[in-house]
């Protein structure tokens, strides 16, 4: 009997319920061992979202890696003790974690080119997060760039993390909704302090709309620098504001866009109305009007 056999008797007798995942439609036990994927990170993104729909923690166990390939990697239940390393001369932790034996590994295969699942357990030995609780699992909660650069914007106008904090779970319609905790901006917020920290005002809102444009399709956002004189990583706020309004129906203004740059020049102008024309899908107004500026004429 070999190892295949023997994993499948293991699971003889299993429910195979249906498991709605986000993004890999509703899947039984069955059909997770007949997935493969082109990546790694494929995988990754799939047990992560399904530990999601079930209501459970994964993290990164073990791997093997040959000649710049990564032939095996194994994700396991984040309550799971068996990687656990004991530190000789260090007084050990509390234990919290319950050696649950739920895990998915992936091999790649040779002859096909992609990876193919070779062990999936889906039993666990403790209880499973459900509705809100899922949104506070340790594995799920992120902080994400434009929320980081949110926070960084309101401290340098004196309004603290917490604050901030308060005003996203307003923003997104509860706890559950913001993907993390206080603790983890906090915890965030220490790192950049350690590795990262951002070089100015700019460079943070340049963050914060990249952030943006990546949750709304509607966000578009543009920049560019000049090697020599990288003037968005200055303090120095003397830039020219350029605003494309506009007027609907009821004679109402729309601001359509805004951009802010570094000179007023024929080349600089020429370029913003390129991108301007590129957001609005190549529809040309019919009218403009500006003010005396030479370069626009």
């Amino acid at each position: 009997m070999d190892a295949s056999e023997n994993e499948n008797q293991a699971h003889e007798g299993v429910e195979d319920v249906a498991v709605d995942v986000p993004g890999f439609g509703s899947l039984k036990i069955a059909d997770v061992r007949d997935l493969t994927f082109e990546t790694v990170e494929e995988a990754e993104k799939f047990y992560f979202a399904y530990s999601a729909a079930v209501g459970f923690g994964c993290r990164r166990d073990d791997k093997d890696e040959s000649k710049g390939r990564i032939r095996w990697r194994q994700w396991v239940n984040y309550n799971d003790t068996s990687g656990n390393r004991i530190r000789l001369g260090c007084t050990p932790r509390k234990q919290t974690r319950v050696n649950c034996a739920a895990r998915f590994r992936i091999n790649y295969n040779d002859t096909s080119g992609v990876y193919v699942v070779k062990k999936f357990d889906p039993e666990h030995n403790h209880e499973l997060a459900t509705g809100n609780q899922i949104a506070f699992v340790r594995a799920h909660r992120h902080v994400g760039t434009e929320s980081l650069a949110l926070t960084n914007i309101m401290t340098r106008v004196s309004i603290r993390p917490c604050h901030t904090y308060e005003y996203m779970v307003e923003q997104a319609g509860g706890y559950s909704a913001v993907g993390f905790t206080i603790k983890d901006l906090y915890n965030k917020l220490d790192q950049q302090r350690r590795t990262s920290p951002f070089e100015s005002d700019s460079e943070g809102a340049l963050s914060f709309m990249r952030g943006l444009a990546a949750k709304d399709p509607h966000f578009i956002c543009r920049f560019t620098t000049d090697p020599e004189n990288s003037t968005y990583k200055t303090n120095a706020y003397n830039q020219p504001l350029v605003l494309f309004v506009g007027t609907n129906n009821h004679r109402g203004s729309i601001v359509f866009g805004a951009a802010l740059i570094s000179d007023e020049t024929v080349e600089t102008y020429t370029w913003l109305l390129h991108i301007f024309l590129e957001l609005m899908n190549g529809k040309m107004p019919k009218a403009v009007l500006t003010d005396s500026d030479e370069a626009m004429r």
